[in-house]
């Protein structure tokens, strides 16, 4: 670097624009300069700890571009007779460096799309960085969701949450998909995002559901004590088909929301408490109690909502038979709700998904950041009714068995 073209430029910022913009090209160059240095230095040293381990040899260079925060770098790359040899910074296919790499998937987690993506490291770094570029980057990402798709299933899960969030995908038409998303919490109080399925239908199906629930079983999820869902029609049915020994339970807050949205504003508060008083009753028996004077006081003005509960009445009140002090985390399917709006605010700024392989990768990526945070924080009480939820195992699938 010439330090007196330096000196004279720095000397020169405060009354010349055009001076501050060539001290900055000064400087990118030189960092480019040295970043070079040091990688072509590393590869030669790393090169002959390979010969000597590998017994083989040295055989010349080849160029090589790499794009990294500071550009495009022309490198010397070292190689050896027997071709074996690669620099850790060099992956095979890739003309990318990994902490580039990693700012585009950090960006795409974070809902940017792929144009905001492309033109936010094109202003920041030397060189055309495209939506497609972009794109072919996180495809690195579509592996990765195979395998969380397909791993297996290794602890038990007492209690299983499935619920769907819509989300706009492009099948020529552009029209809203049900994602099916399923979440367990196992018997220490963790709990995981097990999955997430897209089939391309515009409503969510019971018949879908019972498929997701035959491949959750092949991967190994094995006597669940209560499955959690909404009062889609058909879905106790297609529970009970795969785990038959489980219960179903109806999440209450969805059951009161579709209640009151058939109910005239000036009455909705008055029955929302009502609702509060019949779902906070400690047996099934005082729950239906209530239910029926529920049905007693509104069932003239409302005949429906009434007899709807009095029909559900065994799916709203399963989780009554666990321990009353996690009975909060299995009456809801709110874990799950929470999992979904993280997924709306990053589908939000993409608007309309391009394909299914792009949801899929928000999807990936969130599911993986929520499992982390859930492998750092277990639900309260879990430790204290562990042997109760065991015992209630064992005396529905009987002793030694499941893992």
């Amino acid at each position: 670097m010439n330090k007196e073209r330096l000196k004279e430029t720095i000397h020169s910022l405060s009354q010349d624009e055009e001076k501050r913009k060539e001290l900055i090209e000064i400087l990118r160059e030189h960092i480019k300069g040295m970043v070079k240095e040091v990688l072509e230095e590393v590869a030669l040293i790393e090169r002959e700890a390979y010969c000597e381990e590998n017994d083989d040899t040295g055989n010349g260079f080849y160029e090589r571009s790499l794009r990294g925060l500071n550009g495009e770098i022309e490198l010397r790359v070292p190689r050896t007779r027997r071709g074996g040899f690669r620099p850790f910074f060099i992956e095979r296919y890739k003309r990318t460096s990994y902490e580039l790499e990693e700012i585009v998937v950090a960006m795409y987690a974070g809902g940017c799309s792929t144009r905001d993506i492309s033109n936010t490291i094109s202003n920041l770094i030397e060189g055309k960085y495209s939506a497609s570029w972009v794109s072919r980057v996180t495809d690195a990402i579509k592996d990765k969701v195979e395998e969380f798709r397909k791993r297996p299933i290794e602890k038990w899960f007492p209690f299983l949450f499935i619920d769907g969030v819509v989300l706009k995908i492009r099948r020529g038409n552009v029209e809203g998909e049900v994602v099916y998303v399923a979440l367990g919490i196992d018997e220490d109080g963790h709990r995981e995002v097990l999955g997430f399925w897209l089939f391309g239908a515009e409503g969510e199906s019971a018949i879908i559901w019972e498929e997701i629930l035959r491949e959750l079983c092949e991967r190994g999820l094995s006597e669940p004590l209560c499955v959690i869902g909404d009062n889609l029609p058909g879905l106790a049915d297609a529970v009970k088909k795969v785990f038959p020994k489980a219960d179903f339970q109806v999440c209450l807050l969805h059951k009161m929301r579709n209640t009151l949205n058939k109910v005239r504003r000036r009455d909705r508060e008055a029955v929302g408490e009502d609702l509060k008083r019949i779902c906070s009753q400690p047996t099934k028996e005082a729950f239906e109690d209530e239910v029926r004077r529920f049905q007693r006081e509104w069932g003239q003005r409302y005949p429906g909502i009434g007899k709807s509960w009095l029909e559900d009445i065994s799916n709203l009140t399963s989780f009554l038979k666990y321990p009353q002090e996690i009975r909060a985390y299995i009456y809801t399917t709110n874990h799950l709700e929470r999992f979904m709006k993280e997924v709306r605010r990053r589908a939000k700024v993409i608007e309309i998904f391009p394909q299914e392989d792009a949801a899929s990768k928000i999807l990936y990526i969130v599911s993986k950041e929520m499992n982390e945070r859930y492998s750092r924080k277990v639900l309260r009480y879990f430790e204290a009714v562990k042997e109760k939820l065991l015992e209630i195992r064992r005396m529905r699938y009987g002793y030694g068995q499941g893992k």
